[in-house]
């Protein structure tokens, strides 16, 4: 059974949550919504698992893939530079290291192709690693390390085939090569260190049937290459039986190097291997709520984001989010009621474009509404009476009877005979205002503004 991914209908989902049943593709992994670095549903908060479907179904698929990787056009010199240099050299056991110089380009080649596949994006965008990952020599301490084991069970396993017995070699190497991914895995996921080998079985128990697939790669192209060496020995001259060696040998490291690197791609992540996916930069809470959004669970981002209001930290757009989540879900009621507190915020923000359109829309509704707090009006008509002066005039008038004993009253009243004045043309309308700030306050400050309007205007 396949399993999409639920916000790109038709893409296979490489990631899903057991619990809410949340499948997701590698484009949502690497997008802004999810970060690699956090293994856990944004929905749950439970573990994310990796899907058999991830990457194309599972590994023992795509064998034919994995065998004909080698033969892409940038890999086949290095199949052809092991086929020479073992044809050339003669079938000494002393010239068998001189042989093996042969599989320098595929050790490195091998080390690249993993790395290259353990970065989803990268792999996306190259399929094959080109010639220049062989002059990296911090890449070739990882390479050598990775050969290490192979060529510890290989070497003896062959001298054992040739000189001792048949199926004692076969049995050895195949064994043996059945633990090589999991050191290459090991090189790969601790790093270019001699040490790392230590946590290979780490690998084969927490990824069993991905590892099975490549251990029995491993051990299974063992004794295929070795028998079909066994055939070439019989039918062609000695030295193109060993070239089809040096071949086979190449072409068995590239395929387990591309199925290694598709095991770090499904499993890297918990194994806590850095895969180079760009990391989320919208902080956690965003990025579940967006996800919950796209569940459809308005609810939870309702009381999130409402819990959220209430820190200090609360900012203009997180009450637009609010505003808006209210509206989605039908709450005017709520949603009328939160504009004084979402005025409050946007004044306090010098938001005065977004207070503007909220005043304006609550007016609409209630025709005549306005905010119940003096101050709140004060403040208001401060940032706004530029843009808006009708408004503003709104917001101060009559306010001596509403509220008497309003500490800023004459301060109120000055800037609403100033708007009057200048932006109106009333200082008839704007006098009656001054005598009043004149007659009732006592404030030596406010009379010297009166002083000073009067004669700006006369």
């Amino acid at each position: 059974m396949k399993h999409y991914c639920k916000y790109h209908p038709g893409t296979e989902a490489l990631w899903y949550c057991s619990h809410d049943g949340l499948h997701l593709c590698q484009q949502c992994v690497e997008s802004r919504e999810y970060s690699l670095t956090e293994a856990r549903c944004l929905l749950c908060n439970q573990e994310l698992q990796s899907t058999a479907q991830g990457q194309g179904g599972p590994l023992w698929r795509q064998l034919d893939r994995y065998l004909r990787y080698p033969f892409a056009p940038l890999l086949l010199p290095v199949l052809l530079v092991w086929a020479l240099l073992a044809a050339l050299v003669p079938p000494l056991p002393v010239l068998v290291p001189v042989a093996l110089l042969g599989g320098l380009p595929a050790w490195g080649f091998g080390r690249a192709v993993m790395a290259l596949r353990s970065h989803p994006g990268k792999a996306r965008k190259i399929a094959v690693p080109g010639w220049d990952c062989l002059s990296d020599m911090a890449g070739w301490r990882a390479a050598l390390l990775q050969a290490l084991p192979a060529l510890m069970v290989m070497v003896p396993a062959g001298f054992m085939l040739v000189w001792v017995s048949v199926s004692a070699g076969l049995l050895i190497g195949a064994l043996g090569l059945f633990l090589v991914p999991a050191f290459w895995l090991a090189i790969q996921v601790q790093g270019a260190q001699p040490g790392s080998f230590a946590a290979a079985l780490t690998y084969i128990f927490s990824a069993p049937r991905d590892y099975l697939v490549a251990g029995l790669l491993a051990s299974v192209g063992w004794l295929l290459g070795v028998a079909l060496v066994a055939v070439a020995v019989d039918v062609m001259p000695l030295s193109l039986a060993q070239g089809v060696a040096g071949a086979l040998a190449a072409l068995w490291w590239l395929a387990l190097a591309c199925l290694c690197g598709d095991i770090l791609v499904r499993h890297g992540r918990l194994w806590g291997l850095d895969q180079g996916v760009r990391k989320a930069s919208a902080p956690l809470e965003e990025r579940r709520q967006w996800v919950q959004l796209c569940a459809g669970r308005f609810d939870k981002v309702l009381l999130s984001t409402g819990k959220s209001l209430t820190h200090k930290g609360a900012t203009v757009a997180d009450w637009q989010r609010y505003d808006r989540l209210l509206e989605i879900t039908g709450r005017e009621d709520e949603r009328r009621s939160q504009a004084p507190a979402y005025l409050e915020k946007m004044v306090l923000a010098s938001a005065w474009s977004e207070a503007l359109v909220l005043l304006s829309r609550e007016r609409e509704i209630t025709p005549g509404w306005l905010p119940a707090s003096p101050s709140l009006r004060l403040a208001l008509a401060r940032g706004i009476h530029e843009q808006a002066p009708k408004m503003a005039v709104a917001l101060l008038k009559d306010l001596h009877d509403r509220y008497p004993d309003f500490s800023e009253l004459g301060d109120a009243y000055l800037l609403l005979a100033k708007i009057l004045a200048e932006q109106f043309g009333l200082a008839g309308k704007a006098e009656q205002y001054l005598r009043f700030v004149e007659s009732q306050c006592r404030d030596a400050k406010l009379r010297k503004q009166v002083a000073d309007y009067r004669a700006a205007w006369g």
